[in-house]
């Protein structure tokens, strides 16, 4: 697996994806072609703003042995970052067929490597909605590379007419490298 530049291609299958479990978004509406094209623009393809995305690629050697090539499958970014206490927001998207499989931890493990490796982030946190369905994903995550207890906010996001409570987690350098020794 592979973190990869994205394209505007690849930015408008995100946005499909996205569509497809708004449940999970913190901002709950159907995000149009040009509006992901403005995202695109105005985020991923600028560098002076507080967020770093990559396109997540899978080697088709998972899924074809014989087969050389990549496969994209997501999207993985830091956004909200703050250069001066050196902390971000983590972001992914992946497409439904491989969540679940293992993929999208794989995905946060190259995204901590850029985060702490490369960007020289201390500390890279998330938020996750308990009507999100991929909450155990982000529980078991924590646990494997955080000392840190998951804090839940009562009545942060309100869907489908019902109020659901968050967690916030963290991932700590300190931490993330006692697991990468």
């Amino acid at each position: 697996m592979k973190l990869k530049e994205l394209t505007l291609e690849n930015c408008e299958q995100v946005r499909q994806w996205r569509n497809e479990c708004l449940e999970a978004m913190r901002t709950p509406f159907l995000l149009t072609k040009d509006m992901q094209q403005k995202f695109y623009e105005e985020t991923i393809s600028n560098r002076n703003v507080r967020a770093r995305y990559w396109g997540v690629w899978s080697d088709c050697k998972d899924l074809q042995p014989k087969q050389e090539c990549l496969h994209f499958i997501g999207m993985i970014g830091l956004e909200n970052i703050e250069w001066e206490n050196r902390r971000g927001e983590i972001s992914i998207i992946l497409n439904p067929e491989y969540r679940g499989k293992g993929y999208g931890k794989q995905a946060v493990d190259l995204l901590l490597e850029q985060g702490f490796m490369y960007l020289n982030l201390e500390n890279i946190w998330g938020e996750c909605y308990l009507c999100n369905s991929s909450i155990n994903f982000w529980r078991k995550l924590n646990k494997k590379y955080s000392n840190c207890e998951l804090r839940y906010l009562p009545r942060t996001k309100y869907w489908n007419g019902i109020y659901y409570d968050s967690f916030y987690f963290t991932f700590l350098k300190e931490e993330w490298l006692k697991c990468h020794k």
